[in-house]
């Protein structure tokens, strides 16, 4: 039969079922170590008024997956002192530098900014506007079904 010639393995839809989706979990715990190293040298960087390294720095391997929400608080409050550094006429050339990668990220840590902190979404929006001008309406859409949080 043609339809047996075109089939030449077998699929398991049940692979695919969302109620057996599982996230990729990180259990190391040098995370912690490593975001509260970053947070460190991100200061530093910031006593320096090196900004736009710090916001590159705070932006690098973030702790997605990570199970200790410990860890991402502090990295989030890390990425969050760099962004408040910035005066309004910095954030266009920071968010210019950044890649598409990073600005992804940035997303990320701007929407979790405007459910945990509503006080400082006026702020956060000059940055959503960068952000989507140099990463589009993909760059939104990207961090509304990525499942993983930050």
């Amino acid at each position: 039969q043609w339809y047996q010639r075109r089939v030449r393995g077998t699929v398991d839809v049940d692979a695919y079922d969302e109620d057996n989706y599982e996230d990729d979990a990180r259990e190391d715990i040098s995370g912690s170590q490593e975001v509260t190293e970053r947070a460190g040298e991100v200061k530093k960087l910031l006593s320096l008024t090196k900004n736009k390294d710090a916001l590159k720095l705070a932006l690098q391997n973030p702790p997605i997956g990570h199970q200790d929400a410990s860890v991402k608080e502090q990295n989030y409050e890390t990425v969050l002192s760099v962004l408040k550094a910035f005066r309004t006429n910095e954030i266009d050339s920071a968010v210019s530098e950044l890649s598409d990668t990073d600005v992804d990220v940035l997303m990320k840590y701007l929407y979790k900014g405007f459910s945990n902190s509503p006080d400082k979404a006026a702020a956060l929006l000059l940055w959503h506007e960068k952000v989507v001008k140099k990463g589009g309406v993909g760059c939104v859409i990207r961090v509304m079904v990525d499942r993983k949080g930050i």
